[in-house]
């Protein structure tokens, strides 16, 4: 597998622009032009690696600069929303895998445009075998639609 650095060598250009306009840096201003990240970033540490990424814009949620506030807003950011979102989420590789399926299934999207699983392998450091719909619970599924019929 590449290193996260050499994976930024296999994004198109139209890929980053994307990716960068759906990311949301939580900062707080230190001067005019200047901004302190309140949460870690990866994807956009990743991101800006590339060259064309220096001309692409970002999505800035700034908070104000108080004594009494940005400890709360640090920790709500960096502890809280995860836990919720938690909640919401599959493991993103399953999620994932169905996407694709779904896709493949439904002709939704041009066979000539969907990913290749190896390359989505790539990006996410994984083997082309971890991106997979969990079977048992598909098995459930399909054993409930069967007692429906």
């Amino acid at each position: 597998m590449p290193s996260p650095a050499g994976v930024i060598d296999h994004l198109h250009e139209h890929e980053i622009h994307i990716l960068l306009k759906t990311i949301t840096l939580y900062v707080i201003s230190v001067t005019h032009e200047h901004f302190l990240l309140l949460t870690p970033e990866p994807l956009f540490a990743l991101l800006r690696q590339h060259p064309c990424a220096q001309s692409q814009k970002v999505s800035l949620c700034e908070y104000q600069h108080s004594a009494d506030n940005i400890e709360q807003t640090i920790t709500t950011l960096m502890f809280t929303l995860p836990a919720l979102q938690n909640s919401y989420q599959s493991s993103h590789l399953k999620t994932l895998a169905s996407r694709l399926n779904n896709a493949k299934s439904t002709h939704s999207i041009s066979a000539n445009t969907l990913p290749k699983k190896s390359r989505l392998a790539l990006f996410a450091g994984v083997s082309p075998s971890a991106i997979r719909l969990d079977n048992k619970k598909l098995a459930r599924n399909d054993d409930k639609s069967k007692g429906k019929a």
